[in-house]
């Protein structure tokens, strides 16, 4: 098998070492992997294309983690993107292997270099890995609040559907519109708040991958949650005289443990973030998401502690007149008023399609193919 030297580096793929002077340098898997594959096609300008189904075939990435690659390859080889002596940049196409004085040889690999003491990731030392997790953070924040608030309105509408159309609900299709924006508004911030946190512990994290993602939705949900509990029992007692038990901070906490399990039960490790499967695998994520978080739904009503339908309804049934009680729902399935099963049911619901929402949103494509 052969290796290959230019200037003062050795890189062999026999022992998938990148050797300077008889020192490895550090250099994570994938990018060792660009390297590599610029070099066996240093005749020819790569696309971006062939090299994200070649790197990272495995997942869906933002254009962004190539961008990252390429200049930690440059920053370990000593290279300027100005003035290339290593990689070129082919503007709109992808890029190039371009040092002229490059040697294949015989690798027998009989006397392995000294190992380097320096940091095993080499882009942590450009990049802390706090700050590139809040990198990345901050743009699946939006996508998980997009695909909640999606969710949300779905869920909201229909509701108002069935409950304007149910035997004896005095409620007017009016109240679509109305439970349609609660739902939205409901969604979008659950759905920034869990889309951050696994973002996050996905991006800071090396090791005990299902327990970072677990905690980290964990806490970005019950933030979000505390934060919207907290807002409606102050509006609720100050405008309107109301004071009611609302739910927030716990349910956020669960339903985005749900979604952390989830997503470590249906996606793979990534070097670069939130990982994304492909094709059916994409939907059996989306779905695996849905059932964890109805059943933590259906969990939290069981145990007293219901989702936004469920407050609405206690909201309703305290504002007498309200024309928002979800009872006719319950009698819709034979329950006198709005009762455990109803309750029960409307909570899966409300988790599933959250979670599938969610799901949607995070694991789209995040570059066109």
């Amino acid at each position: 098998m052969v290796r290959y030297r230019f200037s003062e580096f050795t890189l062999s793929p026999q022992q998938r070492l990148l050797i300077r002077q008889g020192q490895v340098v550090p250099l994570i898997p994938r990018y060792f992997d660009l390297l590599l594959l610029l070099i066996e096609r240093r005749t020819e300008a790569v696309h971006r294309r062939e090299i994200f189904d070649r790197v990272w075939g495995d997942v869906i990435v933002s254009d962004s983690a190539l961008s990252q690659a390429v200049r930690t390859i440059r920053n370990t080889l000593g290279d300027d993107s100005k003035e290339p002596r290593f990689i070129r940049t082919v503007s709109r196409h992808g890029y190039q292997f371009v040092f002229p004085d490059l040697i294949e040889e015989q690798d027998d690999a009989a006397s392995p270099p000294a190992r380097s003491t320096a940091p095993a990731v080499a882009d942590e030392t450009l990049e802390p890995g706090l700050r590139r997790a809040a990198r990345i953070a901050s743009r699946q924040w939006s996508r998980g609040s997009a695909g909640g608030a999606l969710a949300g309105v779905a869920a909201g509408g229909l509701g108002g559907l069935i409950l304007a159309a149910a035997p004896g609900s005095v409620a007017t299709l009016a109240i679509v519109p109305v439970l349609a924006m609660i739902g939205g508004g409901c969604g979008a911030i659950g759905g920034a708040g869990v889309g951050a946190g696994l973002a996050f512990s996905e991006a800071a994290t090396r090791s005990q991958r299902a327990l970072a993602l677990i905690a980290g939705a964990a806490i970005g949900g019950g933030i979000v949650g505390a934060a919207v509990e907290w807002l409606t029992r102050w509006s609720l007692g100050s405008l309107v005289g109301l004071d009611i038990d609302v739910g927030g901070g716990l349910e956020g906490v669960v339903i985005g443990a749900a979604a952390g399990l989830a997503f470590a039960i249906a996606t793979v490790s990534t070097d670069d973030g939130v990982s994304i499967p492909r094709g059916g695998r994409r939907l059996r994520a989306a779905l695996i998401t849905a059932a964890c978080c109805g059943i933590a739904g259906l969990a939290l009503t069981v145990a007293g502690h219901p989702l936004a339908g469920g407050t609405i309804h206690a909201i309703a049934s305290a504002a007498h007149g309200s024309r928002a009680t979800l009872a006719p729902l319950g009698r819709l399935i034979g329950e006198p008023d709005f009762g455990p099963i109803s309750g029960a049911i409307l909570a899966f619901g409300e988790g599933g399609v959250f979670g599938l929402g969610l799901a949607i949103g995070l694991l789209r494509r995040h570059r066109d193919e």
